[in-house]
């Protein structure tokens, strides 16, 4: 169900580089705070939330919201999606396994492994962050894009720019 907040401005041409990313915290298996630290973005439960994950491109724009507390971020995507057992961050310098850091969050679901023929696995994106804010501090006002897709190409012209706008005069606060 859509969350999208009662704009009634149209949506613009796709230019290409611009996503929205939902970094859904509803369940104990992700974690914001070790995302902003790490630098990625993670989806995963099901092919329905990580096929439209591991379809940003590396150099993407990702605007990232956080379900009923509003956009936290804005990044660029630095490399491919890739399972968490598989994944590696770039961490002061060093390439290191995903799985070798120190998490809040499991990055696992219940329902790994209970269908073969279906992906229940965590995927992770690693991401270069530009602006991040705690989840405390997240922007929302009305007529902002949000939704429930793991990520979506962002056409709304009104989000990038009023998002943009606040990332850029509000510098990135530790939390």
């Amino acid at each position: 169900m859509a969350e999208r907040s009662g704009s009634t401005r149209p949506e613009s041409e796709w230019n290409g580089r611009d996503w929205y990313v939902n970094f859904g915290e509803r369940s104990p298996s992700r974690n914001w705070d070790d995302g902003r630290r790490y630098g990625f973005l993670a989806a995963g439960g099901g092919r329905w939330y990580s096929d439209s994950l591991q379809e940003l491109p590396a150099g993407g724009r990702v605007f990232v919201y956080i379900p009923k507390s509003g956009y936290v971020g804005i990044g660029v995507v630095t490399g491919p999606a890739a399972p968490a057992d598989e994944a590696t961050l770039v961490v002061d310098g060093r390439t290191v396994p995903f799985r070798s850091l120190d998490l809040k969050a499991p990055y696992v679901h219940e329902s790994e492994g209970t269908n073969p023929h279906e992906d229940h696995r965590e995927w992770i994106v690693p991401v270069q962050w530009t602006h991040t804010v705690a989840r405390e501090d997240a922007f929302r006002i009305p007529g902002l894009f949000a939704n429930q897709n793991s990520a979506c190409r962002l056409r709304h012209r009104f989000t990038v720019d009023t998002v943009t706008s606040f990332f850029e005069s509000n510098q990135d606060r530790d939390g």
